[in-house]
């Protein structure tokens, strides 16, 4: 049954998942052919001194791709499932509600951590080649609470999309929203180095709020 579900949202969201590595992978190309032509026009002295006198680490444009990648995610994938009540056949299969919409929400998870994952490794792994380890870390500190603004993003964009009552709808984008915007504050680069940990339990705890919009639909709440 669990196979069957994973199967399922494979089937359901292949083409997303297509057009978001295309997307993700087109970005992170245009950076790091940014980057080699930053370093070819101004000499690898000049770049280096720019990026740690100025803190520019030439990621900017990557800033709010994880959050669109997350929140577009969470539509696609529940937005069928409430405007035709197809939710209800999954709160009917022969397993319990809670690890049928879980296995759903990990399967997502999972799918977006391992595409940030792959943006960041790739990343990393061309800008060993031109800048200091130490500025190849710091960059990956500057992205990763926009990576985690990804996660964080489809957990509420989820929690919000599942509650059946648009009062409560409201509510939920009303609490999620500064949620969010704690891991855009500032966009210094590794400003986030001693924060990211309180970041992680925020997208601990947020990604348990869908669970509670399934109950109340499961208990008729319209």
């Amino acid at each position: 049954m669990i196979r069957a579900i994973f199967y399922k949202e494979w089937l359901k969201l292949r083409l997303f998942w297509g057009l978001a590595l295309l997307v993700n992978a087109g970005l992170t190309t245009y950076l790091l052919l940014s980057l080699r032509s930053t370093l070819l026009s101004s000499g690898i002295v000049e770049t280096w001194a720019t990026m740690i006198g100025r803190d520019v680490m030439m990621v900017n444009q990557l800033m709010y791709l994880p959050l669109v990648t997350g929140v577009v995610l969470a539509l696609c994938q529940w937005l069928p499932e409430m405007q035709i009540k197809r939710i209800r056949l999954t709160l009917h299969l022969p397993l319990d509600y809670t690890a049928s919409i879980g296995m759903m929400l990990l399967s997502s998870l999972c799918g977006l951590t391992l595409l940030f994952a792959l943006d960041a490794t790739v990343l990393a792994l061309v800008e060993q080649a031109w800048l200091p380890r130490e500025l190849v870390w710091r960059t990956f500190l500057t992205c990763l609470p926009w990576y985690l603004a990804g996660l964080i993003g489809y957990s509420v964009v989820s929690w919000c999309v599942l509650e059946p009552q648009w009062k409560f709808r409201c509510l939920d984008i009303a609490v999620g929203a500064p949620l969010v915007a704690l891991c855009f504050l500032s966009n210094q680069p590794a400003c986030y180095s001693t924060m990211w940990p309180w970041l992680l339990i925020i997208l601990i705890a947020v990604t348990a709020l869908p669970f509670y919009s399934i109950y109340r639909f499961k208990l008729g709440k319209q």
